[in-house]
């Protein structure tokens, strides 16, 4: 066994309350935290749990409605050396016991019990307050040389049942620090995070803004555009996290030239899935010259990130490859590709996952071989450093024998005006192994036949959708990744 010192974020937080004091950490509606307030409460919690039969390496799932229940809860399982499995607390009983049984969640604190007998519940209704309450606020003795990771992260399930990418306290550290490196990420100042703490990107930004002295605070899951704009204005916000289907709503209400609707953020942290080029040059110029946005994964942490100068000449890219991460593009004998050619892509530094959950892996998805993470994505690298993602590898065409990324085709549709959103699939084909499917977000105007002539126009034949399927709206999973197995299903006729 390693006996070397451990710290953990449990002392983390006994720090920051020492550093930080009666600085307000956590907002939510009516209740307010200083550092020094989350440390104690959290050490209430840890009691609390621990009374609960709750100890070191114990998983417990998370699934509580209001983020700063959320963060105290997480910080009071670290206190005990216990791993924090965030839920979505939308999960249905069902989803929920499918979790605790592939996860082996020693219970799931929720905010009522929902269980049905399935799994273990710890509701923290009134009697648990008042549990909670009785209970010392001061530190808890730990095991210095035993630590158990921090998180299992649970991946978002868009191409199966969700993964446990394994964080340790190390990990977490080193990526919630790295944000300072990638992109002016500002100390102090205040966050408003609109989005559940299940969602990995939420849950290490907030982690990240209270390592400095930032106020962080929670808006109800359900918003508006409008209403996520006039927050960040009328509060003095300094940091916001948005996924681009959240910033394309609110550049909808941007008019252009006019200068930007939210001056003084300073930055506009964008990730969790592709944006098209004019919508990343319009974000920097109509919402904040502080926007930002970047390519990462849960099992790779951030890989590329693109911002300031490098909008205005690379915003066709993902972003400029970071100088910590070592990233490669390789064939299907794991042999590095040349710049400019498209492979899978794999990459190593010190904000990658420990592991998966039961070595747990998808080939085509998130996994670990050989001291390398891969995201399951395809990408190329240009030779001044910049990535490029083209796709899921999943999500490959192959028609005719060759190989169609579906992002080169949304690109091309998305550029015809009145084109508002795309997706494209593949689908089973005799003649030509598959098919391609377009489906297509557009204004009235835009018919079947408009599509049609445009990728004439901008596409070789073997890169034509055969099909184009009109829709209001693509389905979204709640980090706003486009759910194209629920598209593949429609053209199988299972939707």
């Amino acid at each position: 066994m390693d006996t070397a010192a451990k710290t953990s974020f449990a002392d983390i937080f006994h720090a920051l309350a020492g550093s930080y004091g009666e600085r307000p950490a956590l907002v939510s509606g009516g209740r307010m935290l200083s550092f020094v307030g989350l440390a104690d409460e959290a050490a209430r919690w840890a009691r609390a749990l621990q009374a609960e039969g709750v100890g070191p390496g114990a998983q417990v799932g998370l699934a509580l409605r209001d983020g700063l229940d959320m963060v105290v809860a997480t910080v009071g399982l670290w206190m005990l050396d216990a791993v924090a499995v965030p839920i979505d607390f939308r999960n249905r009983t069902d989803e929920r016991s499918r979790l605790a049984q592939e996860f082996d969640l020693a219970a799931i604190i929720e905010d009522r019990d929902i269980s049905g007998g399935a799994y273990r519940s710890i509701p923290c209704a009134s009697d648990w307050a008042a549990q909670v309450a009785r209970q010392s606020p001061a530190p808890l003795d730990r095991h210095p040389t035993i630590s158990h990771p921090a998180f299992l992260s649970l991946t978002s399930g868009t191409t199966g049942r969700p993964l446990g990418i394994v964080i340790g306290h190390r990990t977490l550290l080193l990526r919630s620090m790295g944000y300072g490196f990638e992109g002016a990420y500002p100390f102090g100042g205040r966050f408003l995070n609109a989005y559940p703490l299940s969602f990995s990107a939420s849950r290490n930004h907030t982690i990240g803004q209270l390592l400095r002295g930032a106020t962080v605070q929670f808006h109800p899951p359900i918003f508006g555009p409008e209403e996520l704009i006039e927050k960040v204005n009328a509060q003095g916000v300094t940091f916001l996290f948005a996924v681009p289907a959240t910033v394309n709503a609110m550049l909808a209400l941007a008019p252009e030239g006019q200068g930007p609707l939210m001056p003084g953020l300073r930055v506009l942290y964008c990730g969790g899935s592709g944006m098209r080029t004019a919508d990343k040059v319009r974000a920097g110029r109509d919402l904040t010259p502080g926007f930002l946005h970047c390519f990462s994964s849960s099992v790779s942490g951030t890989c590329s990130v693109l911002a300031g100068q490098d909008l205005a000449t690379h915003a066709h890219t993902d972003g400029r490859i970071m100088p910590t991460v070592r990233l490669q593009v390789v064939d299907d004998q794991d042999q590095p590709l040349p710049h400019g050619e498209v492979g899978l892509m794999r990459m190593r530094s010190h904000g990658m996952a420990e592991g998966l959950y039961k070595n747990r892996a998808r080939e085509t998805g998130d996994r670990l071989r050989d001291g390398w993470a891969y995201t399951g994505d395809l990408a190329q690298i240009s030779p001044d450093g910049f990535l490029t993602v083209v796709g899921r590898g999943s999500d490959l065409i192959i028609r005719g024998g060759a190989n169609v990324y579906p992002a080169e085709i949304e690109a091309i549709l998305t550029a015809l005006p009145g084109v508002r959103d795309v997706a494209v699939v593949g689908f089973a084909s005799a003649a030509v192994d598959e098919e391609i499917a377009a489906f297509v977000v557009a204004d009235p105007t835009i018919t079947e036949a408009a599509l049609d002539a445009h990728c004439r126009v901008q596409l070789s034949p073997d890169k034509r959708p055969r099909k184009f399927v009109l829709v209001e709206s693509l389905p979204r999973n709640t980090n706003g990744k486009v759910l194209k197995r629920e598209l593949r299903a429609q053209l199988e006729g299972r939707g």
